[in-house]
């Protein structure tokens, strides 16, 4: 009995030790916010299965996957100003020193980021030499960065690098081979990211957002499914904003 009983004081003690080393792997928040400009967003945050499609700026926490969804867009925005813009059907993960861009179309306007931040992609990595240039990921992983102000630093994954000025652009191919520079149309380019079109939606398109993703979890979850409620509090709250 009393080794029973010293055999559950020993495993008490182990648990009750080792309890806070657990409580403190909380995810870790990043100094960037997720706002909304067009459509529906889905976030999965870190540690968790479960995608919640969101319409309301958030915090970011590290190893978050956002992902926009058809006709959507997004920014995130930096506490230095840094901002980066997210066309439709992207699929990104944010860490405190780097972003995976896993699919999709990406801008980036960096001012105080040190140069050891880096964009990844499944076939190249860029370095920040620069302040303005795109990001493109394809279905079949290629991967192109395009520089429109600065300079970026492109490392192929097999092999490859190089350092890219305004105007040239580079590409991986899907088993991470990287080509040499050449120029692309950065005037043409530049019209996918004017500021004119990444500005916050005016009032009554946004009440429409908040509408149909209030409508579109409804079909899916039911009434008094939690995430209902929350995209029906939302919609009140946008309809109640003066």
């Amino acid at each position: 009995m009393n080794n029973t009983i010293r055999c559950l004081l020993v495993f008490l003690l182990a648990i009750t030790l080792t309890a806070p080393l657990y409580a403190s792997e909380s995810p870790e928040p990043l100094d960037a916010s997720l706002e909304i400009l067009q459509g529906q967003v889905k976030l999965t945050r870190v540690g968790t299965s479960r995608s919640d499609v969101i319409s309301e700026p958030c915090q970011l926490y590290s190893g978050d996957l956002i992902e926009t969804l058809r006709d959507s867009k997004a920014v995130l925005k930096y506490s230095d100003g840094t901002e980066m813009r997210l066309k439709e059907r992207t699929l990104l993960e944010v860490a405190p020193m780097s972003v995976r861009v896993f699919k999709g179309r990406t801008w980036y306007n960096f001012t105080k980021r040190g140069t050891q931040f880096k964009i990844e992609t499944p076939t190249l990595v860029a370095g920040i030499r620069g302040t303005q240039f795109e990001v493109a990921v394809s279905s079949r992983n290629k991967a192109a960065v395009s520089v429109f102000e600065g300079a970026v630093e492109v490392r192929g994954s097999q092999k490859g690098a190089l350092v890219l000025r305004p105007g040239f652009a580079a590409h991986a191919d899907a088993s991470g081979n990287l080509s040499a520079p050449y120029k692309f149309d950065a005037e043409r380019h530049a019209q996918d990211w004017t500021s004119a079109e990444w500005t916050t939606e005016n009032k009554m398109k946004k009440i429409n957002m908040l509408f149909l993703k209030y409508i579109n979890i409804k079909n899916e979850y039911g009434e008094n499914d939690s995430r209902t409620l929350e995209a029906k509090e939302a919609l009140r709250r946008e309809q109640n904003r003066k």
